[in-house]
């Protein structure tokens, strides 16, 4: 049995025991590492990321498989370089950075037409999961322009296996700008596809994944969460765990 993580987000199928992972990119064909300079590298490694599991990739970082930050944005943050993102509490795992007031009270996102039916049902459901968590400021919309838009939500093909990926949120409080699906996973069933999309909007607003050291800890939050959506592995759609919605309500309180 392996598990295969989507930057590794792996999908446990429990009646056909084995795992699949679950990560965004658009590129058919693996491309050349690049090599990361060590500060860059330095700082991720000190926010609890483990530096095997971090890639370079055309000025994109891509730690373990499914979550996405700019080189520039890593410089930023090495620079101190961040605006008042004031009012995202700070220290279930979180990210140097929130999403700032003046984002997270409508965090927008737009679909583009290559999403398919199947995965545009499971974002309209994501959105409706978050929204329903009490007491947080947090919401989500879904818009009708890409001009409009917090958040692009694209595809791509990839031989690889991970099922979809999303970008961090910014130095300057923006959610995470792109979240891109793995049309090789479209024959998932609306379980799993539900919980990917809920997992990936969940790394766009800054959390990380609950099963690893990552990041810094949510006081307040249980420190083993089996069934966290930011687990990183998929699970069958089963709602928030009580950790999941303290960790949102911790961060992002009313």
């Amino acid at each position: 049995m392996r598990r295969l993580f989507l930057a590794r987000l792996a999908i446990v199928v429990a009646l056909s025991f084995y795992f699949v992972s679950c990560t965004h990119e658009e590129e058919i064909l693996t491309p050349i590492p690049e090599e990361p300079s060590d500060e860059l590298v330095a700082f991720l490694v000190s926010s609890g990321f483990n530096e095997e599991e971090i890639k370079l990739e055309e000025d994109v970082f891509v730690i373990n498989e499914d979550i996405l930050i700019s080189k520039d944005e890593v410089q930023k943050y090495v620079d101190g370089n961040k605006s008042d993102v004031s009012g995202a509490s700070t220290e279930h795992y979180r990210g140097s950075y929130l999403v700032g007031n003046s984002y997270v009270t409508n965090i927008k996102f737009y679909i583009d037409s290559s999403v398919p039916s199947s995965w545009i049902t499971a974002i309209q459901g994501a959105v409706n999961q978050w929204n329903s968590v009490n007491g947080t400021k947090l919401y989500m919309s879904i818009v009708s322009s890409s001009s409009n838009a917090n958040t692009i939500i694209g595809t791509g093909y990839s031989s690889q296996n991970w099922v979809a990926r999303a970008y961090l949120p910014s130095y300057n409080g923006r959610p995470g700008h792109t979240m891109t699906i793995n049309t090789k996973y479209n024959y998932l069933n609306s379980g799993y596809k539900l919980f990917t999309i809920v997992h990936e909007m969940g790394h766009i607003f800054g959390l990380y994944h609950t099963d690893q050291t990552q990041g810094y800890f949510i006081n307040g939050t249980p420190s083993v969460d089996s069934n966290s959506v930011m687990n990183s592995y998929i699970l069958p759609w089963n709602g928030f765990t009580s950790g999941d919605v303290s960790a949102v309500q911790i961060l992002y309180p009313q």
